[in-house]
């Protein structure tokens, strides 16, 4: 099982490399069968970062993220897709949680995440926040789901944010980890 990884960009060159180099020294080759940067402005930078990591770039000018990662899913060829949006950090060993996950049928699921330039009082406001007032509200910063499974459900095409497609996914009988 591979998954590919899609990373809608506006202009965040900076915080797409951040990410890209964690994602390098942070998950095995094996389980990563590509990086996919959707971007919605034409830069040198970007495009220094995507021919560095071997990442497919593609440009979206709309600069909405939901248009972005739905180019970014039309593109991926691995059985899971996982979204994660600049500026985030997934947890260590994330591609490893999420083919265990799937094995065990959550086809769907999202992780807690922390953003890489936060101070520590920050990082804790917003846990706690999410935590007790935003639970099922907020949009997660990553999230996996199986490709077939995105479009069975109708991507992000007929769902406009997360909480909707999992609803969705929800609705077909699938399990969704949280």
């Amino acid at each position: 099982m591979k998954i590919s990884i899609v990373i809608p960009s506006n202009n965040e060159a900076k915080y797409v490399e951040d990410l890209i180099d964690f994602i390098e020294a942070n998950s095995s080759p094996n389980n990563i069968q590509e990086i996919i940067i959707v971007e919605s402005f034409d830069t040198k930078r970007i495009i220094k970062v995507a021919e560095k990591s071997h990442a497919k770039l593609y440009y979206n000018k709309l600069n909405d993220k939901v248009m972005q990662m739905e180019m970014g899913a039309f593109q991926a060829k691995a059985e899971v897709i996982y979204f994660i949006k600049p500026g985030c950090v997934p947890p260590i060993g994330f591609d490893d949680r999420i083919i265990k996950y799937v094995k065990e049928k959550f086809e769907m699921g999202c992780f807690d995440f922390e953003y890489s330039s936060m101070d520590n009082y920050f990082k804790s406001l917003c846990k706690t926040m999410k935590a007790f007032f935003l639970k099922d509200i907020i949009s997660p910063k990553s999230f996996y789901v199986l490709n077939d499974l995105y479009y069975q459900s109708g991507g992000f095409k007929t769902n406009a944010n997360y909480q909707k497609l999992k609803n969705q996914v929800l609705s077909l009988g699938k399990q969704v980890h949280n």
